[in-house]
């Protein structure tokens, strides 16, 4: 018994740290929880949370040799980082935003992976910290952005998926009025509201872009051009989605605006976006030779790891 103590302490610390940080943010845990589960337009941003911190947790078993090859406690710098996250969270609670503001549960949630990294740190040192960059930086993709923060990209999704559909309506041939976001169709009128903009596919796209670009890219600007794809891409499958149901209207039914082919087909384009990612993804492969998981060559046989350091 006295063995295991000595070798799972650090684990069984962090895991008590962890467990009183969601006790102290148990009410925005909670709130972000029963936003995943809702649906509706305005919670399409919270539909991805609650499973993020699971994400993490997997990369980190899948790289745990190189992430645990060296630890030791960090008490200076994870206690320092833990003050930091409790601060920003008593801050965020009335002093810097106002009450009621949708920033404040972005702030607490950000305050929240903020503790777990410290407690990370305070229990495995920094340099299991700078191994392990990445699944621990990845709990930031869990902290919801506020509604000021959102426009950008909702903006940028909507312009581009006005302009694929006006492309594809002038492929297509027929007929069509264009003034701004509306379009005037035989028998039928459309907007390219922000509602169509897909926020949901675009942070989906953005999270799968972000882990394929770590576990199957070495090189740092291959992993930024994924990443930067992920808005063109959803602009151009959201485009055919709108044009496509519109031309469909126009031509064969109009219940295809209203039908479950509107409400529920939104997965198939999101599966041909993931296409197009992958597609990207292949050519930004070539030239890098064989990978192991988390980006990186894999390792020779004759490399000799160094172990574990005690206390």
């Amino acid at each position: 018994m006295q063995k295991l103590w000595r070798t799972d302490r650090r684990g069984i610390f962090f895991i008590l740290l962890a467990g009183i940080s969601l006790l102290v943010f148990w009410p925005h845990v909670l709130a972000l929880v029963q936003f995943s589960l809702k649906s509706g337009h305005q919670y399409d941003q919270y539909s991805h949370t609650v499973l993020i911190p699971f994400v993490s947790l997997g990369l980190i078993y899948i790289e745990r040799k190189k992430i645990f090859a060296y630890v030791r406690y960090g008490l200076g710098v994870g206690g320092i980082v833990l003050a930091a996250s409790v601060t920003l969270g008593w801050l965020g609670r009335g002093f810097v935003l106002p009450p009621g503001s949708d920033g404040i549960l972005s702030l607490e949630i950000l305050s929240l992976t903020i503790f777990w990294v410290g407690a990370f740190i305070f229990c495995y040192g920094t340099k299991a910290v700078g191994a392990g960059v990445f699944p621990l930086m990845f709990l930031l993709v869990m902290v919801p952005l506020p509604s000021t923060l959102l426009d950008f990209p909702v903006a940028f999704v909507q312009h581009g998926s006005a302009g694929v559909t006006s492309v594809v309506f002038d492929l297509s041939g027929v007929p069509v009025l264009r003034n701004g976001f509306e379009f005037f169709l035989p028998g039928i009128s459309i907007e390219v509201a922000k509602e169509c903009s897909g926020i949901h596919s675009t942070l989906a796209l953005f999270i799968v872009s972000l882990l394929a670009g770590h576990l199957f890219l070495s090189s740092g600007w291959k992993k930024v051009i994924l990443v930067v794809c992920a808005l063109p891409i959803v602009c151009l499958t959201n485009g055919l989605r709108i044009a496509s149901l519109t031309l469909l209207a126009v031509y064969v039914d109009a219940s295809f605006m209203y039908g479950s082919l509107h409400r529920e087909g939104g997965i198939g384009f999101f599966l041909l976006a993931l296409l197009f990612l992958f597609a990207i993804l292949h050519l930004l492969r070539k030239g890098e030779g064989p990978m192991s998981l988390g980006g990186r060559p894999p390792r020779s046989e004759n490399r000799v790891t160094p172990t574990a350091a005690k206390g």
